[in-house]
């Protein structure tokens, strides 16, 4: 095993690593080869696009030292996000997102390796009255460099135990995203669905007063128009109380995605990032209305929520697909003869990127 006893700068004394290690040793030996790179049962197996790997590792605080121990262990199912690169150079880096050091403690690298074993212990200063609640990050990159995936995790007395877990690896997210949207949602039959950006509170400041100057971006997933919110100069907790309408049916209500993106305006250079909002309605009936406060987050880098677009557009495709066949009154497979189609709902599917869509017909018009 490999122990590292300055990767922050912090000196622990070699016969108290050891101890650690052999602890830590005897721990390890009750997990089995078998176990560590076991094969997930198909049953449980995680959703296409969810988790890019696993990390092994145990975290423990020495109260008499004020040192927190976080010992990496093991990585699997790691691929590298080059397609050409069968293989990697998986390195640990770690660190806690709530010190004001920002040190960072880093694993050595293991060269050409899909499932490396590290066993190495990174130490921090930490004081015991801040232990709790702490969130320490890590991060498993490749090359030193491209992050492969990470993990965040919040200390507690249960994780402290300093027993093996293993952690699903996410895509990389920006934490220092902070503070949340006042969104209020409804739906005026026939097919105005209306959004009311109302207000955010603790966003992160961009500028060099700590302020920023906020403004939102709003649309559907799929095919829609984006559309913007004024700019609110030098403020964290803008107030903005502006309303959106969006046409979509009321049969699509519920396949939904709502997406509010919070940016800072920059007067050169690109604009900040400052969080985002993404609303399903999978459970919206057109009577109801949505008066809430939602946590803004780094979704961009999220597989579940970058397929969200994607699926809305296939779904709108297939509608207006289907709307110029009906149109044009062919296939006539479909709509056979020469009498108008009175009351019939029609429906199109795309297994392959399993979705589906449908034309309602009331007294022989379309309804949208």
């Amino acid at each position: 095993a490999v122990v590292s006893t300055q990767s922050t700068g912090i000196q622990v004394e070699e016969d108290e690593v050891e101890e650690d290690e052999r602890e830590y040793d005897e721990e390890a030996k009750q997990l089995s080869v078998k176990r560590l790179f076991s094969q997930l049962d198909p049953a449980i197996s995680k959703a296409q696009g969810e988790a890019i790997g696993e990390l092994g590792a145990a975290f423990r605080y020495k109260p008499d030292k004020e040192l927190l121990l976080v010992r990496v262990l093991a990585a699997q199912g790691l691929a590298s996000r080059q397609v050409a690169r069968k293989s990697v150079d998986p390195q640990v880096e770690v660190l806690l997102l709530d010190s004001v050091d920002g040190d960072v403690a880093k694993t050595t690298v293991k060269k050409n390796c899909n499932k490396p074993v590290w066993n190495e212990i990174l130490t921090f200063k930490l004081e015991e009255m801040d232990l709790e609640g702490t969130r320490v990050l890590i991060r498993v990159v490749d090359c030193g460099s491209e992050v492969m995936g990470e993990i965040m995790v919040v200390l507690d007395e249960e994780l402290l135990d300093g027993e093996p877990n293993w952690f699903d690896l996410q895509d990389q997210r920006d934490w220092s995203i902070s503070g949340g949207l006042h969104v209020r949602v409804r739906y005026t039959t026939p097919t105005t669905l209306h959004v009311n950006v109302a207000s955010a509170e603790g966003l992160c400041g961009k500028n060099r007063d700590n302020l920023s100057s906020p403004y939102v971006r709003v649309t559907l997933a799929g095919k829609y128009p984006v559309k913007t919110t004024k700019v609110i100069k030098d403020t964290v907790n803008p107030v903005w109380s502006e309303v959106f309408d969006f046409a979509i049916p009321v049969q699509l209500l519920q396949t939904a995605t709502i997406l509010l993106a919070v940016y800072n305006k920059n007067l050169l250079g690109a604009d900040d990032f400052l969080g985002e909002v993404r609303l399903s309605l999978n459970e919206f009936k057109h009577f109801h209305q949505i008066d809430s406060w939602f946590p803004l987050a780094d979704l961009k880098h999220v597989a579940r929520h970058r397929s969200e677009w994607s699926k809305g557009a296939v779904e709108q495709e297939l509608r207006e697909a289907l709307v110029a066949h009906i149109t044009c009154r062919s296939p006539n497979l479909v709509f056979c003869g020469d009498k108008p189609v009175k009351n019939r709902i029609i429906r199109l599917s795309c297994p392959k990127v399993g979705q589906k869509a449908r034309i309602t017909f009331e007294k022989g018009s379309i309804v949208e």
